[in-house]
């Protein structure tokens, strides 16, 4: 018996679902791909307490702020502003607006 083009598509797909239908190359609901959970958004809120950790790092203000206000997180930088050592943080809200907050390094507060 001979096998054209067309017949030969045809079993290899015939195989295919088969195979499908008895489990081969379908994951089970366990071994499904989950995307990581948002550390930022996950985390419980906690207080920042500067005896415990020294100084808020800028991970830290970045986490901070967007715990606060979400959206995204353009930029930090250090900066002196009133005598005190903050970190300017530039953020996008979700309704696309730009905002920019400092948060006081030896206290975590947020300072407009």
């Amino acid at each position: 018996m001979k096998l054209n083009h067309k017949s030969t598509s045809t079993a290899v797909l015939l195989t295919f679902a088969f195979a499908c239908a008895a489990g081969f190359g379908v994951p089970s609901q366990a071994s499904v791909w989950q995307p990581a959970a948002d550390p930022v958004r996950s985390a419980p809120l906690q207080r920042w307490s500067p005896t415990q950790r020294g100084e808020v790092s800028r991970d830290q203000a970045a986490a901070i702020v967007k715990r606060r206000f979400g959206g995204k997180i353009l930029a930090v930088s250090e900066v002196q502003k009133n005598g005190r050592s903050m970190y300017r943080v530039k953020g996008l809200s979700e309704k696309s607006q730009v905002y920019v907050v400092y948060v006081d390094k030896q206290s975590g507060r947020i300072v407009r």
